[in-house]
């Protein structure tokens, strides 16, 4: 499962001469080159949630499947919300559908022509070839009081494969319907955000972001993400083998640095430990 972007996650799991790509963020398709897989086994994209990282280059792949001519289909799985965007991006996309290469008598197929769509919802399960897909809410939007209730949702998945589980958070909070969800689970590919670290980037790169901005920026990235050490306790209170640690928004982790967000993970949770980087796999 390599991770594709630190900042703006996707991954993707290949079966065969097929691959499901995780979130689609800016800067997707080209990562999944430089990771040996080529875009077009892409037949299945799972949308954890909407915000704009992990959604960005939804259009790039849209087109250059146009433009290369692609009939093979395929399935974009997310909350409700998703078609909406996948609407969208189908309408973006007649003006350059109609040009094509300028040639006459040459047409493109349409992405409405080979984009199909499955709106998902928490408890959901669903099957890709030999992997059985759940889902549940997390807390990258609201606390758990509010589940079940009228909003925006975002979700934690689980790949259950012949020989392995993998569950992937996506974004969250602290979530205890996280942590039931990927027990048993051997791999754990959780997000990991240094909230007081990135707060103080935005306030270095924005000077002029109002302090109110920058108290619900906060706000956000304490509640609906998980530190280090909340990250340890999801994957010791889940009883998993190995936790990945994704996501990230930091300048950069270098080999001086890595080694303290390990030792706060394990602080809280005693397995094999890994801070990823772009294209890693495992």
């Amino acid at each position: 499962m390599p991770k594709l972007h630190r900042a703006a996650p996707s991954h993707a799991i290949t079966r065969g001469e097929r691959a499901i790509l995780i979130d689609c963020g800016e800067g997707a398709m080209q990562q999944l080159m430089r990771a040996g897989i080529d875009f077009r086994r892409i037949h299945k994209i799972i949308l954890t949630h909407h915000h704009f990282d992990h959604i960005g280059s939804l259009f790039t792949c849209f087109g250059i499947n146009m433009m290369l001519q692609r009939t093979q289909p395929i399935t974009i799985y997310g909350p409700v919300g998703t078609r909406r965007i996948v609407e969208g991006l189908a309408k973006a996309c007649d003006v350059p559908n109609a040009i094509g290469f300028g040639l006459k008598g040459q047409s493109f197929p349409h992405p409405r022509d080979f984009v199909q769509v499955e709106e998902i919802t928490p408890g959901d399960c669903f099957a890709i070839d030999d992997i059985e897909i759940s889902c549940c809410e997390n807390t990258h939007y609201r606390s758990e009081a509010e589940f079940s209730t009228d909003g925006p949702i975002s979700l934690s998945l689980r790949f259950n494969a012949p020989d392995r589980s993998i569950v992937f958070t996506g974004d969250t909070g602290p979530c205890a319907k996280v942590a039931e969800f990927a027990k048993g689970a051997q791999l754990l590919v959780g997000e990991m955000m240094v909230a007081e670290r990135v707060i103080a980037q935005l306030q270095s790169k924005n000077p002029h972001m109002s302090a109110e901005r920058v108290a619900l920026m906060g706000k956000h990235l304490h509640e609906h993400h998980l530190s280090p050490e909340d990250l340890g306790d999801l994957a010791a209170h889940a009883g998993v083998d190995h936790v990945v640690a994704v996501h990230i928004p930091l300048d950069r982790i270098n080999s001086d640095s890595a080694p303290e967000y390990v030792n706060r993970i394990a602080q809280r949770f005693s397995g094999t430990i890994t801070i990823a980087d772009d294209l890693d796999q495992f």
